[in-house]
């Protein structure tokens, strides 16, 4: 979403803060606010709008305070570590479910953290109107996942594996 504030015309900066709602947008000098507030509302989408006087004040006083208001690029570092952590997690929860060996474990974690980095990679590089949703991405990782596990899990594992999947991601579904 960032890289998208970025790209509009009169931007120099965007940044959001740690809920993940507020966006702050820093100007060119001489860009047309209105125009700028426009299309930062048009990228947003829905429900969003340009925060009064006061809004940005307050906005602008956590910015001093030092609350996190992140860039594009720390954004994206937060998410690869955030993608690193839930991989290890579920793949180990996983391979517990599916009592595989310390090997298998260490195979399937491997999955979860190349697909899952790949979902949260797709989901910050999209720059379509729409936009991407991560659990769509992450249920496309899940059917990734399940696909490789082939090489190293037997028809019963990934019958398992597929159960546990289907909790985050709903039903298989291609």
């Amino acid at each position: 979403m960032l890289a998208r504030l970025d790209e509009i015309p009169g931007v120099s900066e965007s940044r959001v803060d740690w809920t993940g709602r507020r966006f702050l947008l820093h100007l060119e000098p001489g860009a047309k606010e209105e125009r700028v507030a426009e299309a930062a509302e048009d990228a947003l989408g829905e429900g969003a709008h340009t925060l009064d006087e006061e809004g940005t004040r307050a906005a602008l006083e956590a910015l001093r305070k030092g609350e996190a208001w992140m860039r594009a690029g720390e954004t994206l570092r937060l998410s690869r570590h955030e993608a690193g952590v839930l991989a290890k997690r579920y793949g180990e929860e996983a391979a517990r479910e599916i009592d595989l060996d310390e090997a298998a474990t260490r195979k399937l974690v491997e999955l979860f953290e190349r697909e899952l980095n790949v979902a949260f990679e797709r989901t910050h590089a999209r720059r379509d109107g729409g936009g991407a949703r991560i659990e769509a991405e992450v249920a496309e990782a899940g059917n990734r996942i399940l696909d490789s596990s082939q090489s190293f899990l037997d028809a019963e594992q990934r019958a398992v594996l597929e159960g546990y999947l289907g909790r985050f991601t709903g039903p298989r579904g291609r």
